[in-house]
């Protein structure tokens, strides 16, 4: 009766083997070598070993039956390579999340300022203008001059005339013609801007742009010689030498 039973505890036993057991599960090995996995802690009772089969089933065998030294080694051993695999690491969520409806619209006044500020500044500046209606009186243009007040030439300038209403609206635009490819420093150039079809405006502002260009000194003339400081003639020595 007692075979019967110990055969029944360890088919059990062995058909629960292949499923995924807990870590820190334990083992029994028999004396004539089959093994029995446990769920959680074998335990000697007197002449019985108790333990629970991997379903949580309430189990015991003859002490007689079991190899308590060998299955105290195979739970070591248990123990050990379960400690010995790294956990999986969890999942983390993302800090922060951005969608496009979390992003704010460019708007093409932006990029315009962007690029204002990314453009060297300019040393041209509207010096004086003055407005004159078309001889067919179907709209204004503005003359002006531009002078460099810088210290480098100002290659390729372009102005650009925008006038306004009373209400400070903006009426049109118009890029003026400068008569200059470039404008040396110091020197002075001539826009004109045309506006057909507006008969007034109430003001104007100008955007003037231009390449900035390192000038070199003009070379000396032919004939003329850079003058130079003399060096210090050497002082005679023998007149402080002591008689």
């Amino acid at each position: 009766m007692r075979g019967i039973y110990r055969a029944v505890i360890l088919a059990g036993a062995g058909a629960l083997a292949g499923a995924a057991a807990p870590a820190g599960a334990d083992w029994l090995v028999m004396r004539d070598g089959g093994k029995v996995e446990t769920k959680g802690p074998w335990k000697v009772d007197g002449r019985r070993v108790l333990f629970s089969q991997l379903n949580g089933t309430l189990s015991m065998l003859r002490t007689e039956e079991v190899d308590l030294d060998r299955s105290a080694i195979e739970t070591a051993r248990a123990v050990e390579a379960a400690a010995a695999v790294p956990a999986p690491e969890p999942k983390r969520a993302p800090v922060l999340v951005l969608t496009e409806k979390d992003l704010p619209p460019v708007r093409e006044a932006d990029l315009a300022e962007e690029a204002a500020a990314a453009t060297p500044p300019t040393t041209l500046n509207v010096v004086s203008w003055e407005k004159i209606e078309t001889a067919g009186g179907e709209g204004v243009e503005i003359f002006g001059t531009v002078q460099n007040t810088g210290t480098d030439a100002v290659t390729a300038p372009r102005i650009m005339v925008m006038i306004y209403a009373e209400d400070g609206g903006l009426m049109a635009t118009a890029e003026g013609t400068v008569n200059a490819g470039a404008v040396p420093p110091g020197k002075s150039a001539n826009f004109r801007a045309a506006f057909p079809g507006v008969p007034d405006f109430a003001d104007v502002k100008f955007d003037v742009q231009g390449n900035l260009y390192k000038t070199q000194p003009p070379p000396p003339a032919e004939g003329e010689e850079l003058l130079e400081e003399p060096e210090p003639e050497a002082e005679d020595q023998g007149d402080q030498a002591m008689s």
